[in-house]
């Protein structure tokens, strides 16, 4: 789990959710590229690059990192899954926008894709496959993030983090983001192998508001 290095757009709302995400970029590919598909997350491209973007390196300990791979929402749902399944999790969306793809600066999957949002959740739906990118815990109360060893939902605290993410905690920064104020941000990688892609946990008054999958340009 090498350096993750990265920048982070301080000022990112999300241009169709009203929300917020972080910009990304990455060459294209499928999935089944290990660091290069998890690279191609959806949850990034909702992002408005609104300007100021600070360097920021990242090395984390080598035991702190969130498994793309195990991760589930609510202890069922992989991150990316049947649509039809993932719409039973969330709801119906409260819209669906297809994005000019000439303005994306990367996709989940090399492909033409939908948009959906709930509550400031975001999906990126290609047909019957959905690809999770942000998770929105004010909005969406009930839903959490499973890992082998936490749940991360609103009730998670940064002390709750700190306990399992030590040196994560201790890097934290703040970021100023638009419509939401100051959060804290903890940025941990997404598994063991070296990548750029990462997770951001945003923290607001020491509780976790939201979680996002980043990926650098």
């Amino acid at each position: 789990m090498s350096q993750f290095s990265h920048k982070i757009t301080t000022s990112f709302i999300a241009f169709a959710l009203g929300g917020l995400a972080l910009t990304a970029c990455q060459e294209s590919g499928s999935r089944q590229d290990t660091a290069t598909a998890r690279r191609a997350e959806a949850r990034r491209q909702a992002a408005d690059t609104s300007e100021v973007e600070p360097e920021v390196a990242y090395s984390p300990s080598p035991n702190e990192f969130i498994e793309w791979k195990t991760a589930t929402i609510n202890g069922t749902q992989p991150l990316v899954g049947k649509t039809a399944a993932l719409y039973r999790l969330l709801g119906q969306p409260d819209s669906i926008v297809s994005p000019n793809m000439d303005d994306i600066c990367v996709s989940f999957y090399d492909k033409e894709f939908k948009y959906a949002y709930f509550k400031n959740s975001l999906l990126e739906v290609y047909g019957d496959t959905a690809v999770i990118g942000t998770l929105d815990f004010r909005h969406n109360p009930k839903l959490s993030l499973h890992t082998p060893t936490m749940r991360l939902g609103q009730a998670t605290t940064l002390e709750d983090l700190a306990k399992e993410f030590p040196q994560a905690v201790k890097d934290q920064h703040t970021i100023n983001v638009q419509d939401l104020g100051e959060l804290t941000a903890v940025e941990l990688p997404t598994g063991k192998t070296a990548s750029d892609d990462g997770w951001i946990l945003f923290f607001d008054k020491g509780k976790l508001v939201r979680i996002d999958y980043w990926m650098p340009c």
